[in-house]
């Protein structure tokens, strides 16, 4: 999980680090065009699903990995066009 948040801050051209705490992954980035610097908590929600939280207060929760990483580039890249994040896929060339 944590390598495909640092994948994803990459990119988005999003400078920033994926750690891995105590109750999840924390993810600290360094952009000053985010108004708001607090690390998010990445925390996994039983039975399954994560949550997003800032500085204690929950932001999301997802069930799945692409809600997930949606919010995430809303949150950290939100001068990005919407578009479509394909997970795994293969080049068909």
């Amino acid at each position: 999980m944590a390598s495909i948040l640092s994948g994803a801050l990459r990119l988005w051209d999003v400078a920033g680090t994926v750690t891995i705490s105590g109750s999840g992954l924390e993810l600290t980035h360094a952009d000053a065009a985010i108004q708001d610097l607090t690390p998010l908590q990445i925390v996994p929600r039983t039975p399954h699903g994560w949550l997003i939280v800032r500085g204690g207060e929950t932001l999301g929760v997802h069930a799945g990995l692409p809600g997930l990483l949606r919010q995430l580039r809303e949150e950290l890249a939100p001068h990005l066009k919407a578009g479509r994040l394909i997970i795994g896929a293969q080049s068909l060339l």
